[in-house]
C-alpha cells in the first residue's frame, strides 16, 4: 500500500465550509480512480488540515495525478485556496494485522494488560501477526 499525507495551507475561517464542501465534492470526482483505497480530511487541534490518501501503489497515485478528473478537482482547489497543499508520500512497510483491535487482543479491550505483556510475531512478508505472537517461543 501506498499513503500520500497532504498537509493544507491555513484555511481561512470564512472558507472553512467551502473548502470542506470541495473536499466532499472531490472526493466523489475521484472515486472511481484505478488504485484509490481511501482519502480522508483530517482536522489538527489547532486548526490545520491535512488529507490522508490511500493508494494500491505509487504507481496508481502517480496514473491519478494524470487525469482529467485530477486536473479538474486541483483546478476548483486554486478558486478555494491561494496555495496547494505539500505532500509527503509513504510506502506501507507494516500494516495494522487484522485482529479486530488497535492493539491486537482478540476480545477488544477489556481485560487487556500491558504494553509489556503484548508480544508480535512477523510473517515472512514483514506483516505484524498479533494474534499468533511467535516472540519467546
Amino acid at each position: 500500500m501506498f499513503v500520500a499525507i497532504a498537509r493544507f495551507p491555513e484555511v481561512p475561517f470564512d472558507r472553512e465550509a467551502e473548502f470542506r464542501a470541495w473536499f466532499a465534492w472531490s472526493n466523489g470526482q475521484l472515486r472511481g480512480i484505478d488504485g484509490l483505497r481511501g482519502r480522508r480530511l483530517l482536522r489538527a487541534e489547532d486548526g490545520s488540515y491535512t488529507a490522508l490518501v490511500e493508494h494500491e501503489n505509487a504507481d496508481t497515485f502517480a496514473a491519478m495525478h494524470t487525469t482529467a478528473v485530477a486536473s479538474r478537482v486541483h483546478a476548483r482547489l486554486a478558486g478555494v485556496l491561494d496555495h496547494e497543499p505539500a505532500a509527503t508520500k509513504y510506502e506501507v512497510v507494516v500494516d495494522l494485522a487484522r485482529s479486530g483491535s488497535c492493539c491486537g487482543s482478540r476480545d477488544g479491550h477489556p481485560g487487556q494488560g500491558s504494553r509489556d505483556e503484548v508480544s508480535a510475531g512477523v510473517s515472512d512478508g514483514g506483516l505484524v501477526d498479533l494474534q499468533s505472537p511467535t516472540i519467546g517461543r
